[in-house]
């Protein structure tokens, strides 16, 4: 009797574990979805740059979702809500984002060499962009507030 009890009671665990696991993986692809298909340049603001960025292959394209991506890691960082001044340094993280997708959208109406100048530039400040995430993690305050700076500025010039 008592097999019968640990045999039951395994089997309970295993699909609560089961259900608990689909579930999870199921609300992660269908919010992941989600924010691949919004116009969203940052997290529940949308963003300036035609719908059809959001699956096209051009280099403006590409660069914008990168952008998209890469600041929402950033926004994804535990730390930052719990703090007025990387808050307000990540908000201007933010109005920065918005200036660099705001260059891309302007090279997409340009052709030539001066395109491809803001766009090699917007790259090199993508990339930027993209280390940011990693260097927030678990650094101190005032570490996080240069790097947020640091980013900030790269992005006003990119």
């Amino acid at each position: 009797m008592i097999a019968v009890i640990i045999i039951v009671a395994t089997v309970v665990v295993a699909l609560f574990v089961l259900g608990g696991a689909a579930w999870f993986a199921w609300d992660s692809d269908k919010r992941v979805r989600s924010f691949a298909r919004s116009t969203d340049l940052i997290p529940g603001r949308p963003g300036r740059a035609p719908e059809s960025w959001t699956t096209d292959n051009t280099r403006e394209a590409l660069l914008h979702r990168r952008i998209r991506y890469a600041i929402a890691d950033v926004h994804q960082n535990p730390a930052i809500p719990h703090d007025d001044e990387l808050v307000a340094a990540r908000d201007r993280l933010d109005d920065a984002v918005f200036e660099l997708d705001d260059r891309l959208i302007a090279a997409a109406g340009t052709g030539g060499d001066e395109a491809t100048e803001i766009l090699d530039r917007a790259e090199s400040a993508v990339k930027a962009l993209e280390a940011l995430p990693k260097k927030l993690w678990e650094a101190p305050k005032p570490d996080q507030l240069a790097d947020l700076d640091r980013v900030t500025r790269v992005l006003s010039r990119g």
